[in-house]
């Protein structure tokens, strides 16, 4: 999954974001699993137990839930209110969307493209050079009825499971070697995979995709750490990268 970190460091480097998604208002239901297969008309906001976009966007991690040198994308300055939260019709395009490769399966390709996100967030770590090292991590929220996000989940999972490069011949490699991850239980149920790829201008890319079923919620964590210059050492240890996604996963709880 490639995803645009839009900040003026990545600008800098020509590192660029491909991106896409939805959200709504607090009104609106998200397509997902079973509702986008079958093409059904998605649940209320109001059903019981289903959080509403402006729940979801209370539910966003926090550079104070992150600890000591996270703060958000200065990008949301734009955002009505300047603050990370429920997604602007007008900002939709700049959302993330998550990329499946052709061995994912036309019916998860198709259900990855036509998510419906509601909430999103992206956070920047400081780091000794950031000219030299970034770390991003961002976050993607949709709610719906619990048997949807779980075929929706159960879809998506089985998809990325068959990109995964064990899964691939080697002229199938897109976007490099993707291995399974293994991160700290949350959730009701989680995939998660390790991919690395090489951005414009040489930028080495280490990403972490954990993608999470936690009842009526479905929610994607990435996060980057992208080397941009050759002699750039990663810094992101397995602990930091598992405290961030328990806090961003634990906020559902």
């Amino acid at each position: 999954m490639r995803f645009p970190i839009q900040t003026a460091i990545v600008a800098a480097a020509a590192l660029s974001l491909v991106a896409c998604a939805a959200g709504g208002d607090a009104s609106n239901r998200p397509t997902t699993g079973s509702s986008a297969a079958s093409g059904s008309v998605a649940s209320s906001a109001s059903a019981v137990g289903v959080p509403s976009t402006a729940e979801l966007a209370g539910l966003l991690v926090t550079p104070s839930d992150l600890g000591s040198g996270w703060s958000d994308w200065e990008g949301f300055a734009a955002w009505p209110g300047g603050v990370p939260g429920a997604i602007p019709d007008d900002h939709r395009e700049l959302v993330p969307k998550l990329a499946l490769c052709p061995n994912a399966g036309e019916e998860a390709v198709a259900l990855a493209e036509g998510l419906k996100w509601q909430a999103f967030t992206q956070l920047q770590q400081a780091t000794s050079d950031p000219f030299a090292t970034m770390v991003v991590g961002q976050e993607l929220l949709l709610a719906d009825e619990p048997e949807n996000v779980a075929a929706t989940y159960a879809t998506l999972r089985d998809g990325l499971t068959r990109c995964l490069s064990e899964n691939l011949s080697g002229g199938e490699w897109e976007i490099g070697l993707r291995e399974s991850l293994e991160v700290p239980p949350v959730g009701d149920d989680r995939f998660a995979e390790r991919s690395s790829s090489f951005d414009p201008g040489e930028a080495r890319r280490d990403t972490r995709l954990v993608l999470v079923k936690d009842g009526p919620v479905l929610m994607v964590i990435q996060i980057d750490e992208v080397l941009i210059r050759p002699d750039a050492e990663a810094a992101l240890t397995p602990e930091a990268v598992n405290g961030v996604v328990k806090a961003m996963a634990n906020k559902l709880a």
